[in-house]
């Protein structure tokens, strides 16, 4: 038997300074094969901020963990309560930092969102999510305001054309009621909402052999659904996730190059990423600010901005924080 234990860790990026760590209980397992264990965590990972920074709250193996930024003492823990064959797809803080919104999915097309309450572990609202292929969603997403929680739940799978059916939807966080619908005309996974009602949508479908090779950014008034603007990237489209700094002065998303490949022996196209790059915009005038450079390893659904637009963080073989210019 073997022992397997999560961490989460604080460092100080800009001094590569290690901190504090916080160790989760500890699992014994019996090794499958030589030097290899099954994860005995199924479920999602998912380790956020509250807004001013002062708690991490940390889900791992269906239960939160709050603890103290300071010295990741451990404040509150309690396990979540799963549905049935459901798993963890997402979490966010709230705005207010008092509360947590964990999104779970089950057979490709059925979804619920709880909110739960940090300080006490109670469950404070639930509902489930209108049908659709929840399964390709990014995440959710907060109004500035908490009163409201965006999803976005595709309403086709990949490579197929979008419907005209109602695709990002914008909870009532006090009741579950559906108080927004928005039809994009993508296949979008990833959005970001901003304190004046703009949601900013970006494509999550492949390439086709003549259609979707540059797919611009969105962006939609929440009250109306009107589209109001499009951005577009650097050639090859917008794709895969949008973020926007919690100060609404910047979004950013990414821009890498992709190129379509026909699979002969499946006869279907599929998407080869030339580069993987990100590109960082102002969200009062959708000017550029910075594009990177390519990284290679770098996971397009892995990137997001820090709360004052001032770092980018990136997940995946190329896991790093970058620095953006000054405003």
């Amino acid at each position: 038997m073997r022992q397997f234990a999560e961490v989460v860790q604080l460092w100080d990026f800009e001094e590569d300074k290690w901190i504090a760590e916080f160790r989760l209980p500890k699992a014994e397992l019996r090794p499958y094969a030589k030097d290899y264990s099954i994860d005995p965590i199924r479920a999602g990972r998912v380790v956020r901020f509250s807004p001013d920074g002062s708690r991490v709250v940390a889900l791992a193996a269906q239960r939160i963990h709050v603890l103290r930024t300071a010295d990741m003492k451990e404040l509150q823990s309690f396990q979540l309560s799963a549905p049935n064959e459901f798993s963890v797809r997402a979490m966010e803080v709230s705005p207010t930092g008092d509360l947590a919104a964990v999104l779970w999915a089950t057979e490709r097309l059925h979804g619920r969102v709880d909110i739960y309450d940090l300080a006490s572990g109670a469950t404070v609202q639930s509902w489930d999510t209108p049908l659709g292929w929840i399964e390709f969603t990014r995440g959710l997403a907060w109004h500035p305001n908490g009163k409201l929680l965006l999803l976005a739940i595709p309403n086709t799978t990949p490579c197929m054309s979008p419907s005209n059916q109602p695709d990002v939807f914008a909870f009532d966080v006090a009741t579950g009621a559906i108080k927004h619908k928005l039809t994009t005309g993508l296949l979008t996974g990833s959005i970001a909402v901003t304190a004046d009602g703009r949601v900013l949508a970006v494509d999550e479908s492949c390439l086709g052999v003549f259609a979707n090779h540059d797919p611009k950014l969105r962006v939609f008034d929440l009250s109306t659904g009107k589209r109001i603007r499009e951005v577009p990237g650097r050639g090859a489209g917008v794709r895969y996730s949008v973020s926007s700094s919690a100060d609404g002065s910047r979004f950013l998303a990414f821009t890498g190059k992709v190129k379509m490949k026909f699979n002969l022996s499946d006869a279907v196209p599929q998407d080869v990423r030339v580069d993987r790059t990100f590109s960082v915009w102002n969200l009062s005038n959708y000017e550029g600010i910075a594009a990177s450079q390519n990284l290679p390893g770098l996971n397009a659904q892995g990137l997001r901005l820090s709360p004052k637009g001032g770092y980018a963080i990136s997940v995946g073989k190329a896991s790093f924080v970058y620095k953006l210019p000054p405003r």
